[in-house]
């Protein structure tokens, strides 16, 4: 719980979870949506997951899924490119 509150990614992924399995939806998704919006795509398939069993709106899929997309296209450089290019 404390490595989720101090911004760890996957600890706040796994909290999510556990809230979702202890039946605290609301609590997961929202643990969910923070992971999704760091650029962690296993929550935003959580909570897809979550949507497609009538557990999540569908207003909290999307913005999980463009929280993540926002945060993949921040972690983007011209140089990662260039070295993802040179690397092949």
């Amino acid at each position: 719980k404390k490595a989720a509150m101090q911004g760890h990614v996957e600890s706040r992924n796994n909290l999510g979870c556990s809230e979702v399995e202890k039946g605290n939806n609301n609590r997961g998704v929202r643990h969910l949506l923070i992971s999704a919006q760091m650029g962690y795509k296993d929550s935003v398939e959580a909570i897809k997951r979550m949507f497609m069993d009538g557990n999540a709106t569908k207003a909290q899929y999307a913005e999980a899924l463009k929280g993540y997309q926002d945060a993949v296209e921040k972690m983007k450089s011209h140089d990662r490119d260039v070295a993802e290019r040179f690397g092949q």
